[in-house]
């Protein structure tokens, strides 16, 4: 078991406003509503320089996040990046001297605003500013193109210099193209690398000696008009570009190139290979040219890219695997042993750590705790308390989400998390199905606020993870595939009745929310459940699956709404039978619930038009429908008091409808509200 101490002087002084021991537990309706929405008031990115001496820490200081590094054998901090205007985000060491970082305006500002990015640069000490690529707001104001860049790698050792991507020349590209460039943070040149660029290369490979050595590209297939990927590969950067694999996205079995072993020759990649259902880590034979041995699985989920690489220690960790909850396969012995060190000494959290030196910057989750940071001292065996992600939330009492797993009416299989009420007894609850947006997405574990606030109230919160979700193998997202309003809502359906049948909800007292797809899956779940669910709130949802294609001013068009896009959600050439039947706008007579409904003025995801249409129909036909117009927010609410504004509006009208004093449910008025 680790000793802890807290951390002394100015890191203490810095990063423990709040602390990390609060008062204790509180009862959870004493939580204001507005404390689940508003911004964390640490951020955590923190992160180790390469030789874990340094710690880069952002900070909050006037209302913006501020770069500060901590020197951690002193404790000594300075704060080397900050703007009266802008957070600081995105920190990352170049070497042990030099970072850089982007600019935002996190959850401060509306749509509109949101014009940070870009690329800076600047010494740990403050020193050696560099302005590597402009803002959005600065390319803007001087009628330029945005330019930015994507780090590939650090080239490593004591250089200044990144591996990056960028897009300027494959602008005309259908789906993109990309090119790798050796950029220099201390004056900001930019070296063309791929000269032979084998072509629309969405994604570049390189390898630990930074060679780039594999690529994969997406074209429109000119016979079929699908997308497909092909995958490049060279032996070095003398050798030709050969082709190792093509696929069809519609058919899921693209290759993602996960990285090389440290002998710069074994090729780890995921995907679907030899007819598996969930994709797998594989290292690729090269001599066949197929995948060869499988180094990964989960029985539930896919496998995807995300492999963990020590570059100082010249070892692949393991591999990221995104079930229910996430999970670490490690390859490495250290790494394991200290894992189940920190997971001893950290009880029932969520741990993950990344270890530079003889430190490793520790970051825990849990069912009452949003986020907490620590350092850990490898050599003196000491865990040290950083700071809190959301101070305000410690002491208090949040509720604990669950994984279930409940069988659909055709056999499917469908996981889901279940939140229940703190305290109170798992027996005919008030319920809430919140499905999320997508549909072709999946909701995370871990601290979700509208999940948490609604427990806190009181109430189960459902999410299930229905056919079309993503991760979970190709048999269960191609399932869903055009079945908006068919078995995709009797998923959610068939889960709110498991429920009841065991006991723990009250059939009486159900809503259905969610915002994109879930906002259509609510307003759907209204037309063709009219008697179960007493109540819905909708943002930011579809309304009806035809307009994805046909408004003009949305942002679902191009390649991949032609292809996948019309293979998910339908084909406005062939499909104008299903497009009727699903939709919500033309079966609104259904609906007896009353709604609740949000869009985005700026929202080009969903445009608005989407919900003053089914607004007007519900309305003009005696419905009750709660209306809010967003201004200046796009497909989510950035801004933390709108945020707070919808949270507390939800909490209201769901309470007024299902809560503990609301009268039998009875959607249909002579007005509705506005």
């Amino acid at each position: 078991m680790l000793k802890q101490r807290l951390v002394p002087g100015l890191l203490a002084a810095l990063l423990l406003a709040g602390g990390l021991c609060g008062p204790s537990a509180h009862a959870d309706d004493t939580i204001p509503i507005a404390e689940f929405f508003k911004k964390p008031e640490f951020n955590g990115q923190t992160t180790l320089s390469p030789d874990g001496q340094n710690m880069a820490v952002l900070t909050p200081r006037n209302g913006r996040n501020v770069l500060a590094i901590i020197n951690l054998d002193t404790r000594e901090s300075k704060v080397v990046a900050s703007d009266a205007d802008w957070n600081v985000a995105s920190p990352m060491w170049v070497n042990n001297q030099r970072l850089t970082f982007s600019i935002n305006k996190g959850s401060d500002e509306v749509l509109e605003k949101q014009t940070g990015g870009g690329l800076f640069a600047v010494n740990r000490d403050g020193s050696g500013f560099r302005k590597l690529v402009v803002s959005v707001k600065e390319a803007q104001s001087n009628n330029l193109p945005y330019k930015p860049v994507r780090v590939l790698r650090r080239v490593g050792g004591d250089s200044n210099d990144l591996l990056v991507s960028n897009s300027e020349r494959g602008n005309s590209a259908d789906l993109g193209a990309s090119d790798v460039f050796r950029l220099d943070t201390g004056n900001g040149r930019m070296t063309l690398l791929t000269f032979n660029n084998p072509g629309s290369v969405s994604d570049w490979l390189l390898d630990h000696a930074n060679v780039i050595r594999a690529a994969s590209a997406l074209a429109v297939d000119p016979v079929s008009k699908r997308i497909q990927q092909t995958v490049y590969y060279r032996d070095d950067d003398k050798s030709a570009w050969r082709v190792i694999h093509r696929a069809f996205l519609s058919e899921g079995k693209e290759m993602h190139l996960a990285g090389f072993d440290f002998d710069n020759q074994t090729l780890f990649v995921a995907g679907r290979f030899n007819g598996r259902d969930k994709s797998a880590l594989f290292i690729w034979d090269f001599a066949n040219n197929q995948a060869g041995e499988m180094v990964a699985e989960h029985a539930e989920a896919d496998i995807g890219e995300t492999l963990l690489v020590d570059e100082a220690r010249k070892k692949i960790i393991g591999v990221l695997a995104v079930g229910m909850k996430e999970e670490i396969y490690y390859f490495d012995a250290d790494y394991a042993r200290l894992q189940a060190t920190l997971d001893a000494s950290l009880p029932g959290q969520n741990v993950h750590f990344q270890w530079r030196g003889e430190r490793a910057v520790v970051t825990t989750t849990g069912d009452n705790n949003v986020g907490k940071l620590y350092v850990f001292d490898t050599a003196k065996k000491t865990l040290e308390p950083l700071y809190s992600v959301k101070p305000g939330l410690d002491g208090k009492k949040l509720s604990a989400q669950t994984v279930i797993h409940y069988t659909a009416r055709d056999g499917l299989n469908i996981p889901a998390y279940l939140t229940l009420p703190e305290g109170r007894p798992a027996k005919a609850l008030p319920l809430i199905a919140f499905v999320h947006g997508g549909p072709h997405a999946r909701d995370q574990f871990g601290y979700d606020p509208m999940t948490q606030m609604l427990a806190s109230r009181g109430y189960a919160v459902l999410q299930p993870q229905f056919r079309m979700s993503t991760g979970f193998g190709w048999k269960h997202h191609t399932a869903g595939w055009k079945q908006w309003g068919l078995a995709m809502q009797d998923d959610v359906t068939d889960g709110v009745e498991a429920l009841i049948k065991q006991g723990v909800v009250d059939r009486n007292r159900i809503c259905i929310i969610g915002a994109s797809y879930g906002g259509y899956a609510t307003m759907y779940g209204l037309v063709k459940d009219p008697d179960l669910y007493k109540c819905g709130v909708n943002w930011v949802g579809v309304t009806d699956v035809k307009m994805l294609f046909t408004v003009n001013w949305s942002d679902m068009s191009g390649p991949f709404m032609d292809d996948m896009g019309a293979k998910m959600h339908g084909d406005p050439k062939t499909d104008e039978a299903y497009f009727h039947k699903v939709s919500a706008i033309e079966n609104a007579d259904k609906i007896k619930a009353p709604v609740l409904m949000g869009y985005g003025s700026e929202d080009f995801r969903v445009p608005l038009i989407h919900g003053e249409k089914m607004r007007d129909k519900l309305l003009k036909q005696g419905n009750s429908v709660d209306w809010v117009v967003m201004t200046g927010e796009g497909h989510n609410w950035s801004k933390e008091s709108n945020r707070i504004q919808w949270g507390e509006m939800v909490y209201n009208f769901i309470d007024r409808h299902i809560g503990p004093n609301a009268k039998a449910a009875g959607g249909k008025q002579a007005a509705g509200k506005q």
